[in-house]
């Protein structure tokens, strides 16, 4: 087993060749979160449903480091581009990167969790992409496959996070439509117009992330969780919210709120009641403009249309 150093950046690098074979997932990751070279697979690039990849922001693969959070990875590059669920211990991406006479070059990276759901492990596919990761060094003349100065980072004009409470969307220990109640239909209502402003604004990215109490099996959680999620989605969208825009995940009964503490001896209806901030479902809103002259529209009080930038 390899163990990485807390104090540099965690980017190792893995060359697999020959046949992958069927397995789709990494063996044998330790509690701690490491893995021996020889048990880890990478998924074959037409099993990602997004196909395509990202040109990742270079200085926020600078950033990951063991200890990373699921949530903090959500920030720096996004969710993982293959079907693996907010429980899974790897997350696979494509990365894509300029090289220096303009072609792409495709990358896979791998990040191997700990039983905490901590990022421990980082390998790239092929060996050689990790190079094409690291950021420009201060005060270098020649840099390896480097393509020209980027342009410029979009400007974030939206950074919102929307608390739904569960219990108001719908009825107890209930996930679907038909079971959304006439004051959820209301709040989704309300915040579906303030979403379809934001789109008209500039690039939105909206995730929805459900959450239980601790009541139920682990599994039960999990899946109603991302039930609620995705239903919630689904109404969004029914509204106009471009559906390339928004994802649904659930997080189960995992991350309940810190400062929801309940007697675990009182009464069974008295926990319930104790625990309802668990049970919601959260909404983190962002949106960018593209470029200076789209800001100055914006600024001027015109809209302009959305951009997909890495699709």
């Amino acid at each position: 087993m390899k163990k990485f150093s807390m104090g540099v950046l965690a980017l190792s690098v893995l060359a697999i060749t020959g046949c992958m074979g069927t397995k789709q997932v990494s063996q044998n990751i330790s509690n701690q979160g490491t893995i021996a070279a020889e048990d880890i697979y990478f998924p074959e690039l037409n099993k990602a449903w997004q196909k395509d990849g990202q040109f990742p922001n270079r200085e926020n693969l600078s950033k990951i480091r063991p200890g990373v959070a699921k949530d903090e990875l959500y920030q720096l590059i996004g969710r993982p581009h293959f079907n693996e669920s907010n429980r899974a211990r790897e997350w696979d991406y494509i990365l894509k990167f300029y090289q220096a006479d303009d072609s792409v070059k495709v990358c896979q990276y791998k990040v191997i969790f700990d039983e905490k759901f901590r990022g421990q492990e980082f390998y790239w596919l092929p060996a050689d992409c990790a190079e094409y990761a690291r950021p420009p060094q201060a005060g270098s003349t020649v840099i390896i496959n480097q393509p020209p100065a980027p342009a410029p980072a979009p400007v974030m004009l939206v950074n919102e996070r929307i608390t739904l409470e569960a219990d108001a969307l719908f009825k107890f220990d209930k996930y679907k439509l038909e079971d959304m109640l006439p004051a959820g239909r209301a709040k989704l209502d309300e915040l579906a117009v303030k979403l379809l402003e934001w789109q008209n604004r500039g690039d939105s990215r909206i995730q929805l992330v459900g959450h239980t109490d601790r009541y139920g099996t682990e599994e039960y959680n999990q899946l109603l969780s991302e039930r609620r999620a995705q239903t919630v989605r689904g109404y969004l969208v029914s509204k106009g919210i471009n559906a390339a825009t928004i994802t649904a995940a659930g997080a189960g009964e995992l991350q309940p709120l810190p400062d929801v503490v309940c007697d675990i001896n009182a009464p069974r209806d008295t926990q319930i009641k104790c625990l309802q901030p668990n049970r919601r479902v959260e909404v983190l809103v962002q949106v960018y403009a593209r470029t200076a002259e789209g800001l100055q529209e914006i600024q001027q009080g015109k809209d302009y249309q959305n951009f997909n930038e890495g699709k």
